[in-house]
């Protein structure tokens, strides 16, 4: 006989009972804070053509990406990020709008990671993006609302670490480095090995100023006191034009109510080519992962066709339920159902009752109760399945109400003018 496939593929995984009601609550109240900003919503398609995530477009490796061939011989790859579809599908159909645009979307992205980076291949992703618009002040709104985000979350612990592409660029482009060099400061520089990064910068033959300025890249972080020493040892404009819109942010955060969650970090890279401008992510304890990342990407959707400015983030839904499990933050989920456990002689009026409970924005499911059960089996049976009550039927005639929680048990009348018991 042939092995049953029992096991989802290594990378994924099933959720559902009180784990999958919990992430549609956080779903929930995320959608309600994006659109009560003035964002509304966008799905795009799962499948995309591989060159809108191809490396000139900036995204990440070739060979993290799920790819298939259609029946028409295109190769289509399965989106790993939401960005770069929301921009080729705002160049097809909001190619003529100069005007601010807001978007947020919702849905799974899919990477082909190796399995021992312990991360998940299949991940639930929430974000936004704020489209036509360069300002600070669509920064500002975008940092804050991955404020918001959190604390719609229930976390009162975290932080966004705030960065801006333009210094890195600015030391570079100064130093003349080539972009194999670049590209090895920047895996090293991600993975915050001081060490590695000061060797490299060492074989650079760097002098003075220059080489002080990327030393001390993985120190710059802190408050507005960072953005000051920054400036210290860099001459490029691009540096100084960057630490200058980073003050301009922090202040509108501040005027918020946000300055106190953001912190500044100048040795922050990232793998995303795509991003022009600022770059943020937040963390918390109780995961190691970033749980929002975003920045400004102003070039992206000229790729396919379109000249607009744009800055957005994207939520990872799975790592930041995680962090909530993990700090005991309780969402307000609870056992909710009602089980309406009934003889099949009684099948008739046990269903109209359901009904009513129904009518009356209950969750109902009815149950026939089998000569082979016990009452302890369908008690049991609703622990394990979310049902915060039963209301039952006897073979006799009687009538009652086991409350799951407090286990507290009274007769009731389901079948009278009044129907007492009822919570």
């Amino acid at each position: 006989m042939k092995k049953k496939l029992i096991h989802t593929p290594e990378g994924f995984r099933d959720i559902f009972g009180i784990e999958c009601d919990r992430k549609r609550y956080l779903e929930r109240q995320i959608e309600k804070l994006y659109r009560s900003y003035g964002y509304q919503s966008v799905e795009t398609s799962s499948f995309e053509f591989f060159r809108v995530f191809s490396e000139e477009v900036g995204t990440m490796p070739t060979r993290d990406l799920y790819k298939v061939v259609d029946r028409d011989g295109s190769t289509l790859v399965l989106r790993p990020d939401f960005t770069p579809s929301v921009a080729r599908a705002v160049s097809m159909y909001f190619a003529q709008e100069d005007m601010p645009l807001r978007f947020c979307y919702h849905g799974n992205v899919y990477r082909n990671s190796h399995s021992l980076q312990g991360r998940l291949r299949e991940s639930t992703q929430m974000g936004v993006e704020y489209l036509n618009d360069d300002s600070a002040e669509a920064d500002a709104e975008v940092i804050a609302l991955v404020v918001e985000t959190l604390r719609r979350s229930g976390l009162k612990d975290f932080q966004v670490s705030l960065g801006h592409v333009g210094y890195f660029e600015s030391l570079v482009d100064e130093a003349g480095l080539d972009e194999d060099t670049v590209s090895e400061l920047r895996d090293l520089l991600k993975a915050r090995n001081r060490f590695g990064a000061e060797e490299l910068i060492a074989r650079q033959n760097l002098q003075g100023r220059l080489k002080d300025a990327f030393n001390q890249m993985t120190d710059l972080f802190g408050g507005m006191e960072v953005l000051r020493e920054a400036g210290k040892n860099v001459s490029g404009e691009k540096a100084h034009l960057a630490l200058d819109r980073l003050a301009e942010i922090w202040k509108l955060l501040d005027e918020r109510g946000c300055g106190d969650y953001v912190i500044f970090d100048l040795g922050m890279v990232t793998g995303y080519q795509y991003y022009t401008g600022i770059i943020f992510q937040a963390y918390t304890y109780g995961s190691g992962e970033a749980l929002i990342s975003g920045g400004r990407y102003n070039r992206l959707i000229e790729h396919f066709g379109k000249k607009a400015a744009a800055v957005g983030f994207a939520t990872e839904i799975d790592s930041l339920l995680t962090a909530i499990e993990r700090q005991k933050i309780e969402l307000p989920v609870k056992d909710i159902k009602i089980m309406v456990l009934y003889p099949v002689k009684f099948e008739e009026k046990a269903v109209r009752y359901a009904e009513k409970l129904r009518d009356a924005g209950e969750d109902v499911a009815c149950v026939r109760f089998a000569e082979d059960r016990t009452f302890e089996d369908y008690e049991a049976y609703g622990r394990r399945n979310q049902f915060r009550r039963i209301d039952y039927f006897s073979s006799d005639g009687t009538a009652g109400i086991l409350d799951l929680a407090t286990e507290e048990k009274k007769e009731a009348e389901f079948f009278g003018e009044k129907e007492e018991g009822r919570s």
